[in-house]
C-alpha cells in the first residue's frame, strides 16, 4: 500500500505532559464528542502556542495500533478533580513517534482541529495550508499586493520591552503614514471574545499612528480588486510608498 492510500489523523496537544505521555507511554486521547468518523493509521500531533519554539507547528507522528475507551480519571489518575473526570475518551495506542522530515508551520495562524490527510501529504508539507490543501486569504493578498507593485512586509512584527507585542498580516511605510492590513477568517474573528481582542488591538495600534484595514475571507476571494482600490488611495492620501 503506497503512502497515498494511508490516512493520517491531526490531533492537538496543547499540554506539555500530554506530548511527553506520547512519547513514553505512547497514547494520545481524544473527547468522545470530537469523535472522528473515519479510521486512521497514523496520528500527527499539533503542537500549540504553549510550546513555544516547537509550537504551531507539526513536528512529530506516530501509528496507531488500536484504540479503547476510558473515563478520564482512568486515563489521569492524578487528575481525579479535573470538572471532565467523567467525560470518556478514545484512548489511541500508539507506536513511537516520528519527527516529520519537515517542520510543519503555522504560519497564517490557521484554527487547528481534528483533519484527516494522506501520509504521502504530511510527508511532503511544510505548511499547514498546504497540508490542509488551503490556499491562505494571506497568501491570496500577498500575490495581489506583488501583482500591482505595493511594496508590503508580511508578518510584520511590533515589539514592546523587547517582547512581541503584535505581529501585522502586513505593513506598508508611506512617507506620511504607516498601513496595517488584516486578513480576517469570519469565522474565527466574528467570535465576540476574538472581535474584543481586536478592538483593542486596533486601539493599540491607532494611538501609535497606525490606519488599518480589515478585509474579510469573501472580500479578498471574491473582490480582491476593490481591496487593492481601497489601498491604493489609502497610500496615495499618505503621500505614497
Amino acid at each position: 500500500m503506497g503512502h497515498k492510500e494511508k490516512l493520517v489523523l491531526v490531533g492537538v496537544v496543547n499540554r506539555k505532559k500530554d506530548l511527553e505521555m506520547a512519547f513514553k507511554e505512547h497514547w494520545y486521547r481524544i473527547p468522545l464528542k470530537h469523535l472522528p468518523k473515519r479510521k486512521a493509521k497514523y496520528l500527527a500531533i499539533y503542537q500549540t502556542r504553549v510550546f513555544e519554539k516547537e509550537g504551531k507547528a507539526i513536528n512529530y507522528y506516530a501509528s496507531i495500533k488500536g484504540s479503547s475507551f476510558h473515563q478520564r480519571r482512568e486515563l489521569l489518575p492524578d487528575e481525579k478533580n479535573h470538572p471532565r473526570s467523567e467525560d470518556y475518551y478514545q484512548k489511541l495506542n500508539l507506536g513511537s513517534l516520528r519527527a516529520t522530515p519537515y517542520r510543519i508551520e503555522n504560519r497564517y495562524g490557521r484554527r487547528i482541529g481534528f483533519a484527516f490527510i494522506t501520509l504521502e501529504r504530511l510527508l511532503g508539507s511544510k505548511e499547514i495550508s498546504e497540508l490542509l490543501n488551503i490556499v491562505p486569504i494571506e497568501e491570496i493578498m500577498r500575490q495581489a499586493l506583488e501583482n500591482y507593485r505595493i511594496k508590503a512586509s508580511g508578518g510584520y512584527s511590533i515589539m514592546e520591552n523587547k517582547r512581541l507585542r503584535y505581529r501585522l498580516d502586513f505593513a506598508i511605510f508611506c512617507k506620511k503614514g504607516k498601513i496595517n492590513i488584516e486578513c480576517d477568517d469570519l469565522r474565527w474573528h466574528f467570535q465576540p471574545k476574538q472581535r474584543q481582542k481586536d478592538k483593542k488591538r486596533d486601539r493599540w495600534l491607532k494611538k501609535r499612528g497606525w490606519i488599518i484595514f480589515r478585509f474579510s475571507t469573501e472580500e479578498i476571494k471574491n473582490n480582491t480588486a476593490k481591496c487593492i482600490k481601497i489601498l491604493k488611495q489609502a497610500i496615495q492620501n499618505l503621500g505614497g510608498i
